[in-house]
Order: structure tokens, then sequence, then C-alpha cells
């Protein structure tokens, strides 16, 4: 047998990580702020892993990264490889914590970031639970103000919150796609309960357009929401996020006003210990990982 043949070539995670980086942020520049190095290593790396797997991973475009038909291969492995590498490090190196930590998350966010930063923050510290209560930001702002719960996701509010948003999105107009929900006078509405950052700035912005509609459903969890409109009984106001291929994003070409962004804030009971801090690094970074999905839709 041919020796060369034979060779065995191990791919370079730093490289591999650079190289996810690029697809992710689908941009060179934000890439390089993101694995802190410069616009130029970084396309020294791309040259190097190209010339490690011996096929062109990228499609030279004036204003956007596109990836290859290998590319689109690689970045299966090299997510697989960079998840299992870093399972394999926080086991050793992250801190031996245990206990529980209390969770507050708004009914409406739920579904955006949280379910994967339970997963990851679980990979990472086995030994610790993690209670999740779901409620209104009113409700939210009161518990973790009396020490009831130890970390909050809530909306911002620039009036009582000192601490910068962790995550800004789009609101957007939700309706089934092909559906004909729009087209009914007045028109059916998928509201969240009273109370809700989401369902004031929607009813602001139908009533400053004259539009005449009415709210068919409400519901505190946003699931119900989206299940209305996938059965084309209603539109709703929603994340950006939640498209699917099922909804589609209705605007201003639809005859519907602009919602605007959300923001969403964290929070922390007073005297917190290193558990609830290590969950709160990790619901920031997964908000983050939302927001550069979100960059990438608007790019």
């Amino acid at each position: 047998m041919n020796s060369t043949s034979a060779m065995i070539y191990n791919l370079d995670l730093d490289l591999a990580r650079t190289f996810v980086a690029i697809c992710e942020t689908g941009n060179f520049s934000r890439a390089a702020e993101k694995v802190h190095r410069s616009a130029s290593a970084i396309s020294l790396q791309v040259k190097k892993l190209e010339g490690m797997v011996g096929r062109a991973l990228f499609k030279r475009e004036t204003r956007k990264v596109t990836l290859t038909e290998d590319g689109e291969v690689l970045l299966g492995y090299a997510r697989r490889l960079l998840k299992l590498n870093d399972e394999a490090m926080s086991h050793f190196h992250a801190p031996a914590f245990s206990g529980t930590v209390r969770l507050g998350v708004p009914n409406d966010t739920g579904i955006i970031a949280v379910p994967e930063i339970l997963r990851r923050f679980a990979d990472s510290h086995p030994h610790v639970d993690v209670d999740v209560h779901l409620g209104p930001t009113k409700n939210l702002r009161e518990r973790i103000a009396a020490g009831e719960i130890d970390i909050a996701i809530f909306s911002f509010d620039p009036e009582l919150d000192s601490q910068p948003p962790i995550h800004s999105e789009p609101l957007v107009w939700l309706g089934a796609r092909h559906g004909t929900a729009l087209d009914k006078q007045p028109i059916p509405v998928s509201m969240a309960e009273p109370g809700c950052y989401w369902r004031a700035m929607a009813l602001k912005a139908l009533d400053n357009a004259g539009l005449k509609y009415r709210i068919a459903y409400t519901s505190e969890f946003c699931q119900a929401q989206i299940a209305a409109v996938r059965a084309d009984l209603a539109i709703a106001p929603l994340p950006l996020s939640v498209i699917s291929d099922d909804l589609v994003h209705l605007g201003s070409r639809h005859g519907l006003p602009e919602l605007g962004e959300y923001r969403m804030t964290l929070a922390k009971r007073d005297g917190c210990g290193a558990v609830e801090d290590a969950l709160a690094e990790h619901v920031v970074a997964g908000f983050r990982k939302i927001s550069e999905r979100g960059m990438r839709v608007f790019a």
C-alpha cells in the first residue's frame, strides 16, 4: 500500500473554530472579532484550512460569504468536533458546581433560547439542577426583588433597568404561509395576555395605523399564539427568530405597521454566587447566538 495514500491528517481545531465562526457570522470581520484575531489572520487561516482539506470552502463574492458544497460538508464535521472538544474540556476544567438555581423566564421568551441554554448548561454543569419559573415580566421583576428566584430574564425597560439589554430582536407580524387570515375584516390577531410588552407594542402600532382588528385569541404562552397562526386563524406579533417554513413575515407591503425591536435584560438577586453567575453567563451567550443568527437573516 502506498504510505502517502494511507496518511491520516488531523484537522486543526483552532482552524475549525475560525471556520465555524465565519459561517455563523456570515462575515470575515465579525468572525475575526469573535475569535479575537485580525482579519488578515482569519484569511490566512482559511487558506491554510483549504490547503489541509484540498478543497475550496468558500465562494469568493464581494459582499457576502457563501459556502461551497465541500464547505457545507466540512461545517457539519467541524461543529461536531468542536462540540465534543468543548464538552471534554468543560468536564475537566469547569468548576465542580452543585446545587439548584432558580431561573425566571417570561412565558413568551421561553421557546426562543432557553431550551438550548439549559442543554448547554447541563452539559458543562451536570450536578446543578435548574428550576425554571415562567411568568410575565411584572411578576418576574417582583420575584427577583423578593429573592424568590435567583436569575430572571425579562423585557428591558430603560426607566426601570440599570443593566444594559442582553438581546434585541425585531418583533414582526407572522402569518401562515399561503394563509388568508390577513384578508379578513376586522383582522384577527393572536395576542399574549394583558401586561405583555409584545402585546402593548402591537396594539399601539395597530391603533396608530388606524387598522380595524379584533383579538381573536389570547394566551399567556407564545406556543398558543403560534398554533393559532399556523392554523390560519389569526396573525400574531412574534420575534423574527420563530419564523419557520410554515410561517411568513408580514410587513408594510401587506398593509401592516412596523413593530420595531423588543429588548431583553437579565437580573440576579442580591447575594448570588458562582453557580448563579455560571448560568447567567450561559444565558447571555445563548441570546448572543440568537442575535448572530438574526444578523445573518438581514445580511
